[in-house]
């Protein structure tokens, strides 16, 4: 491991083969680092551009962006975010909605997905549809 920022090189069938919840791992890792470079004030304290992230990264809020990028998915991509919603997972968030959360748990997969496959120009494409007309 001479350089700890490269990402492993994995094939598209390993990655579709990993257990969604661990796609939903990476993918929330992304989507946390991703909107929280997107709201920094650098002029402000951090309280704010906290607040404004995680309004972002919340259950709920994944849940719509899902909706709103549910009609430009390829069927592959629709293939994991269906196989991620319906995962059963011994977890549960305690400020959310199970419905809300499998949404959820559904969009971080897919950012995972795309991540680990290395599709960057297809990932900024998915979250600016997401992202338009959000607060960001």
């Amino acid at each position: 491991m001479d350089n700890l920022f490269t990402l492993k090189d994995y094939n598209e069938q390993e990655v579709i083969n990993m257990p969604a919840t661990s796609l939903a791992f990476i993918g929330d890792a992304y989507f946390t680092l991703f909107v929280r470079l997107n709201v920094i004030d650098l002029h402000s304290k951090s309280g704010k551009s906290h607040k404004k992230a995680t309004s972002l990264v919340k259950a709920e809020t994944q849940s719509r962006l899902l909706s709103k990028i549910t009609p430009v998915l390829y069927e592959k991509e629709s293939d994991i975010v269906r196989r991620a919603r319906n995962t059963h997972t011994s977890s549960k968030s305690k400020n959310a909605k199970l419905a809300d959360y499998k949404k959820a748990t559904a969009f971080e997969a897919l950012l995972g997905y795309l991540f680990l496959t290395k599709q960057m120009e297809r990932i900024n494409k998915i979250l600016k549809v997401a992202l338009e007309g959000e607060n960001v």
